[in-house]
């Protein structure tokens, strides 16, 4: 009653001004626990709301694409240094871009694009490509987390570098792996006139795609065509979009424990793998001082023993030309793709001082990396274009499959054996090297040194000495001689002084 009084009593200004504030308290976004569990698809979208209501001077979402299951597919772009940033001065927000435009349909907005000397400045992070790589998903929104409800403790990188960052490339295939099949990998789009389900997204770029596997059952199909899933098409228009402006890009996956660069689809190194190299051991040396865990860093063919083509990494890195791209695996094999949830902030935190310090280093060497004036990309090799998965190694037992870029733990299946062709151009390549030892001249040894002889290790070789001049008395009782008394068999005796030399 008391309070129905004091609402006549108010004026209608003072009535006004309450349900306004009433209002903006029902537009308040509640915050959910990103660090501690695994969130659903909608909490990981009400997430990136709650940071660009809460940070909208430098935070805007982005809504790039839906799924077959008309999910949307949304990118967070965080951006220091625009000119509607309120906490920079007014005298630098009048020179620089906006935060984001209006896109040619009207109904979303795009990421501005920079021009000029210092246009190059943009990291792009993606993750949950695959259903199943649960982790990476949460180690993506760490980084958000970081990057914005910790902003003042990484303020040196957000005035250097823009994000953009998509934590949810897959949401199709990640809501059915939560639900129904852990194990699931690809994405939900249905192939017509089958029973079979789903393309694995990062084989479906257009990057020697015809290289791939073409298997529809398999876990690592491309799909009928280059960016037939909806999903890498949306990849496809950011990234096309923003390649101008993109210095670094990074994917997430599980579980390989490694940092590697391209390439995938080849056993080649890019011009610029030294670079790369270095950028990846930056990451490395930084997790590793945080808390002792050890990664390791090559090319993506080199580490995980087989080529993968059509992949997102290889497709930014050789057809859109952007300076570095890397694909980052998280740990590790023991705790799977789906790591205990008290394992997110501990894997998250600690990948996130691995991340930072490769921005860092991009920054660094983006002078170093001049990618206009390159040769063509090298091709894959005509045994390695058939069939993805088969080892380097032959081998006559079945074996499981090892770990390959992004998180490529396919499903247990036996080794192929080697073609004909194969075993043939082996036996040429021995046969023509015996040909150039056998032609090769003896070199001249000094006196007492055998050479080695083929198939023998130095110590499986019986011990050859020169003979010792010593100063005594010879057999024949004369001075001059060796002083050793030899036996019928031409050995040293034991009461020789000699022998004691010699052993």
């Amino acid at each position: 009653m008391a309070t129905i009084t004091k609402r006549k009593n108010q004026t209608a200004k003072d009535r006004s001004r309450t349900d306004a504030a009433t209002a903006l308290r029902r537009l308040v976004i509640p915050r959910p626990d990103i660090l501690h569990t695994y969130l659903e698809y909608k909490q990981i979208n009400q997430y990136l709301q709650y940071l660009e209501q809460r940070y909208p001077h430098f935070v805007h979402v982005h809504i790039l694409g839906h799924t077959h299951e008309k999910r949307e597919i949304r990118g967070l772009e965080i951006n220091w240094m625009n000119s509607e940033n309120v906490e920079l001065s007014p005298q630098i927000r009048e020179h620089l871009p906006r935060l984001f435009e209006i896109g040619p349909n009207g109904r979303f907005t795009v990421p501005v694009i920079h021009v000029g000397e210092h246009c190059r400045k943009t990291v792009f992070i993606e993750a949950g490509t695959h259903a199943r790589e649960w982790i990476s998903i949460s180690t993506a929104l760490n980084c958000i987390y970081q990057l914005t409800e910790r902003y003042t403790r990484n303020i040196e990188v957000l005035r250097k570098l823009r994000f953009i960052i998509v934590p949810l490339v897959n949401p199709d295939g990640y809501e059915y792996s939560r639900t129904k099949n852990p194990k699931w990998r690809k994405n939900r789009r249905p192939h017509k006139s089958t029973k079979f389900v789903g393309t694995d997204c990062n084989r479906n770029y257009d990057i020697f795609w015809n290289s791939g596997p073409s298997k529809i059952n398999r876990n690592t199909y491309k799909g009928e065509s280059p960016f037939s899933e909806p999903e890498t098409r949306a990849m496809r228009c950011i990234l096309d979009r923003m390649s101008s402006n993109l210095l670094f890009f990074l994917s997430l996956h599980s579980y390989g424990q490694s940092i590697m660069y391209p390439w995938g689809y080849c056993r080649d190194n890019p011009i610029y793998w030294r670079e790369l190299s270095s950028l990846a051991s930056s990451g490395k040396s930084a997790i590793k001082s945080y808390n002792g865990r050890e990664y390791r860093t090559g090319s993506i063919s080199c580490l995980t023993k087989r080529t993968i083509a059509g992949s997102v990494v290889d497709y930014v890195y050789g057809v859109l030309k952007v300076p570095m791209a890397l694909v980052m695996e998280l740990p590790s094999r023991e705790l799977g793709f789906q790591p205990p949830v008290e394992m997110i902030s501990q894997i998250g935190h600690e990948s996130w001082y691995g991340i930072r310090e490769m921005c860092k280093r991009s920054f660094d060497l983006r002078h170093q990396i001049v990618r206009e004036k390159e040769p063509p990309l090298p091709w894959p090799a005509r045994n390695e274009s058939s069939n993805e998965g088969v080892a380097i190694v032959n081998t006559s037992t079945p074996t499981e499959e090892t770990n390959a870029a992004g998180g490529d733990f396919a499903k247990t299946t036996t080794k192929k054996k080697r073609s004909k062709r194969t075993f043939r151009s082996q036996h040429e390549n021995i046969v023509r090297l015996q040909k150039s030892l056998k032609a090769r001249e003896a070199q001249d040894l000094p006196e007492g040194i055998q050479a080695l002889q083929p198939g023998l290790f130095p110590r499986q070789m019986e011990p050859h000495y020169p003979p010792i001049k010593r100063s005594g008395l010879s057999r024949d009782g004369q001075g001059g001689g060796d002083g050793v008394i030899l036996t019928s068999r031409g050995k040293s005796t034991i009461s020789s002084p000699v022998s004691l030399v010699l052993l």
